[in-house]
């Protein structure tokens, strides 16, 4: 038998190392922007920003220090630590972060990461928001500083209980969104329990939200700071039932109650009108959003996550809802980076067969034109200068385009003429100016603003009003307004604007008459006409006067549509006022929604000046970041015994853009050691490292040999030292595409040992027993290079990839003492016929060609065959100089988010049927042929994946079923 040992320093060699650059497959974060940091410091943080959003970043700093006075009362505490406050002008810089090495999707709008205490955000369309998504971050921040003071940590306590009390402290009520929410819960009669808020299906942020409110208003606004600072045992619940005093149960079941009491059933008015859901049935699922109407009403185009694995752009008929076509699929296209659905809506030309759509692709802001209805790109415009564009809109001649954009952390209008490519900017503010809409004549744009109701001197915010620019002029003019209601998403029909408004808390489609100011509600929704957020585009009117709208209903937001009324039956029209200044009048509020004194106090505080404005440079000094857990482990086997130790730490500076990762093993003997060192650099589009270290690699051979009386087990132990110095790179040409290049110089020392045991072969008494060194090899030297292309669209599913397309081609040369090259070609395809049945492919060939591809003093090429041929013993591989296998599987979701089953704790789970098949060759060309068919399952397990199988051995002769366990995903 052969047993093969491999220091643990073996895996975290690279893994801990190079990001990106030593990942065999994944998706590249693109920093298309390389940064220059400076750093503000205000009295309790410290801003780090760079120069292109500086009046913002100073905005930001005066916001969060208005913030600290609020929190550190509200939560009765001050920081120890001074945060580190770190601001990207837009959400396409955002998502290019380093200090976390994930890829950051649409719906995160921030994060404070427990380890270092960062507050990390994107600035957003308008200041007002910006200031509740930090607010929101510090909150946590405070989180983080009082239970880190007693020893705790936040990561242990559950979402709701951590983002609910920041939605509830940065907010200070049920915002009408929130609401919206307890409505439909109490319309369906689904409210959860303390004990179900865990289950992700409640959503952490508005359940979480709406329990703090409750809890507040009941216990005092105090019952924040206190639940912190609980050393109560039984998690978050034990928190607030030793806080308030009263069981678990009766918390829920009053909560229950006072929802049910102020959101009772809602009886809509019945429109006159046929509505048609567009989508509607099996497989519509839960997220259809951003409706765009063609101009004769008969078609729209919308988004949805209906294929259940990314938002895409679908096509549909608005007379019956039906679904025509996918017209743009991002899970496996590379050619999107986001289509920004949380903020941004596509538009129709004035014929019909145009269709403007808004995206980020490589890292910068694009509008893309379709031919319709086929969907082919006609057009591409890609704006280097600025950050983010949304909701294109096409004047009525489609020879320009209005849309919203970022630049510099705040939005403004901008026009394109799209006939000499001219790009006009039409505001220039800190205002926040979105979703514009050409009037009927091309002469008037109206848009939603916040800057008749928003003090940029204080730093103060109102509601978002309905605004009209002169074309010519470039002057705004502010239009009539329901009072302390946000106005948005304005669509124009001949003389009039139909929007959004949140009057009496709950969000409809309303009328504007814009000759004589006269309001009327049209529509009369039971939860809400909402997107995702509070300020998503929700409405399309088409000039065939019908009108489409994304409702929230029953946790799922479904697109209505229905001829546009003149308004609902027995509607009171609202009054119009002619006042354009902000009254500073208030919301009135349900008995459920108490504002916490707190945040109501401060709500109009002015954000205090600061002290000073000058910045420094960023300080690029590494200070420890993490330490990885130690451990200790010895045993024994037919190797003998063995003794090993070892930790990890790593140091990086506060972006990690720079970051030394180190990992040392000690064992039983000097030749036991193990180290690997990498030091990375992400400060540009280019990352790179330079890796080194010492690995030891073990391989035994044992066996017994009788002779007369006397047994002899004979144990060779060969031990293989490698040493390593080598420079990495990578350079990702898209999200999906990189480039990767190494060179480095390679040392093998070698090793060999003989152990000796007689025993008696009659009482099985060991005689006697010696070790001798033998001659280990002469030492190897090598000079390694490597280039390799790697491509991944790939979308993982619960256990394994489902969609898209994985490949690497890979070129290595060898020289020195041993000269040969490896080459690697490796392709992947996924296909889903039938959701949510998938198909996947491998075909992957690696070899070492020249003199010296079949030295033994070479790693092995292949050290676990079942991976590649499921259910084959790995002995007789170690000496394969080549290798090409080819696998087909087929993967159907059982149990979990994408199979029929699920259950508040179920795991995932996956069957499968295979064939594999791998031909191996030695250097001196004998072949070993290896096939297996089976079927399994493969579960997911918090993250660790596992696979069982029953295989059947086809070679060398078809042999009986055997069970095969394997340890990863799926290829």
């Amino acid at each position: 038998m052969r047993a093969v040992a491999i220091t643990l320093a073996t895996l975290v060699s690279l893994s801990a190392a190079a990001s990106a650059s030593a990942q065999y497959f994944g998706r590249n974060k693109v920093q298309v922007e390389s940064f220059d940091f400076r750093v503000l410091p205000t009295a309790h943080f410290d801003i780090y920003y760079y120069p292109a959003e500086r009046d913002a970043a100073l905005d930001a700093a005066r916001m969060a220090e208005r913030w600290y006075d609020r929190l550190s009362k509200a939560l009765d505490h001050t920081l120890v630590e001074r945060p580190p406050i770190i601001l990207y002008a837009s959400h396409a810089h955002f998502r290019q972060t380093t200090v976390v090495d994930g890829l950051l999707p649409d719906g995160i709008g921030g994060f404070t990461d427990h380890n270092r205490g960062r507050v990390v955000l994107p600035f957003t369309g308008g200041l007002g928001e910006t200031d509740h998504v930090l607010g929101h971050e510090l909150v946590h921040a405070f989180q983080r500083d009082i239970l880190k003071r007693a020893g705790r940590s936040i990561a242990l306590l559950p979402l709701w209980f951590t983002e609910g009390m920041a939605e509830y402290l940065s907010v200070g009520t049920l915002d009408p969104n929130t609401q919206m929410w307890m409505r439909d819960g109490v319309d369906q009669d689904r409210l959860p329990t303390l004990a179900e808020l865990d289950h992700p299906k409640w959503f952490p942020y508005r359940y979480g939200q709406a329990l703090w409110v409750y809890l507040s208003g009941r216990f005092g606004e105090t019952l924040a700071a206190r639940a912190l600072v609980s050393t109560a045992k039984g998690g978050a619940i034990g928190r607030l039932t030793a806080v308030t005093g009263v069981d678990a149960a009766v918390l829920s079941r009053d909560w229950h109650a006072s929802l049910k009491e102020t959101f009772g059933r809602h009886e809509p008015v019945a429109h006159t009108t046929s509505i048609v859901t567009v989508g509607a049935g099996k497989g519509a699922g839960r997220v259809n959003i951003a409706p765009a109407l063609s101009p004769d009403g008969t078609q729209i185009v919308f988004l949805s996550e209906r294929d259940g694995y990314s938002i895409d752009v679908f096509l549909a008929d608005a007379s019956t809802g039906s679904v025509i076509k996918k017209l743009v699929s991002t899970a496996a296209d590379p050619h999107f980076d986001s289509l920004q659905f949380l903020e941004s809506a596509g538009a129709w030309n004035q014929d019909g067969r145009r269709f403007a759509l808004a995206s980020i692709q490589r890292g910068h802001p694009v509008v893309t034109i379709l031919d319709m209805p086929g969907g082919d790109v006609l057009r591409e415009r890609t704006f280097p200068d600025l950050d983010q564009i949304f909701s294109p809109a096409w004047s009525p001649d489609g020879t320009r385009l209005a849309f919203s954009a970022m630049r510099g952390g705040t939005s403004d209008l901008y026009e394109l003429d799209l006939e000499h490519d001219a790009l006009r900017r039409l505001t220039a503010d800190a205002y926040a100016d979105l979703q514009p809409a050409w009037s009927p004549d091309g002469r008037t744009i109206a848009f939603v603003s916040d800057r008749y109701t928003a003090s940029l001197p204080s730093l103060t915010f109102g509601e978002y009003r309905l605004a009209a620019l002169d074309v010519e002029t470039g002057v705004a003019r502010a239009l009539p307004f329901i009072p302390n209601v946000k106005h948005i998403d304005p669509q124009w029909l001949g003389g009039a604007l139909y929007f959004i408004a949140d009057a009496n808390d709950v969000s409809n489609v309303y009328r504007l008459d814009v000759a004589t100011g006269a309001f009327q509600q049209i529509t009369d929704a039971r939860e809400g006409v909402s997107g995702i957020t509070a300020l998503s585009p929700a409405l399309s009117v088409s000039r065939g006067g019908r009108l489409a709208f994304s409702e929230y209903e029953r946790g799922a937001y479904e697109i209505r549509v229905m001829s546009v009324p003149n308004s609902l039956s027995s509607t009171n029209n609202l009054s119009t006022t002619g006042d354009t200044e902000d009254t500073g009048a208030k919301k009135v509020l349900t008995s459920a929604s108490p504002v916490s004194p707190v945040v109501e106090s401060s709500a109009s505080t002015p954000a205090p000046p600061l002290t000073s404005v000058d910045s420094k440079p960023y300080p690029r000094k590494m200070s420890l970041s993490g330490l990885g857990q130690p451990y200790l482990s010895a045993g024994g086997g037919m190797l003998g015994g063995f003794f090993r130790a070892g930790m990890s730490f790593a140091l990086s500076d506060l972006l990690e853009q720079r970051q030394l990762q180190t990992a040392v093993q000690v064992g039983g003997s000097v030749t036991d050691f193990a180290v690997q060192t990498a030091y990375v650099n992400r400060q540009s589009r280019w990352n790179w490292a330079v890796v080194g270290g010492q690995i030891p690699i073990v391989i035994g051979d044992s066996r017994f040999v009788a002779s007369g009386e006397a047994m002899t087990r004979e144990t060779q132990v060969a031990r293989q030292i490698h040493r390593q110095l080598s420079g990495m790179a990578m350079y990702p040409v898209s999200a999906a595409r990189r480039f990767e290049v190494s060179a480095g110089a390679h040392a093998i020392a070698f090793d060999r040992e003989l152990a000796t045991q007689v025993y008696s072969a009659t009482t099985g008494r060991l005689l006697r027993e010696g070790k001798d060194r033998m001659p280990g090899g002469r030492a190897v030297m090598l000079i390694d290079s490597a280039a390799a292309l790697v491509y991944d669209t790939s979308v993982f599913g619960s256990t394994a990839p489902v969609l898209g397309t994985r490949y690497r081609l890979e070129a290595a040369s060898t020289v020195g003492d041993l000269s040969f090259v490896t080459l690697t070609a490796d392709y992947r395809r996924y296909l889903m016929p039938i959701k949510p049945v998938s198909i996947a492919f491998r075909i992957e060939h690696v070899g070492r060609y020249g003199t010296g591809a079949g030295d033994p003093r070479l790693i092995p090429l292949v050290w676990t065959l079942r991976d590649l041929v499921r259910g084959y013993d790995p002995r007789d591989v170690l000496t394969t100089a080549r290798m090409t296998v080819a696998n087909a599987e087929v993967r159907v979701p059982i149990v979990g988010p994408f199979g029929r089953l699920s259950g508040s704790h179920a795991l995932p789970i996956d069957a499968l049927l295979f064939a594999d098949a791998g031909a191996l060759d030695t250097a001196t060309r004998t072949r070993t042929m290896l096939r297996s068919v089976g079927a399994g399952v493969r579960l997911n397990a918090g993250g660790f994946v596992f696979e069982f199988d029953a295989v059947r051995l086809l070679d060398p002769t078809p042999q009986g079923w055997t069970l095969a366990v394997n340890f990863h995903p799926g290829f």
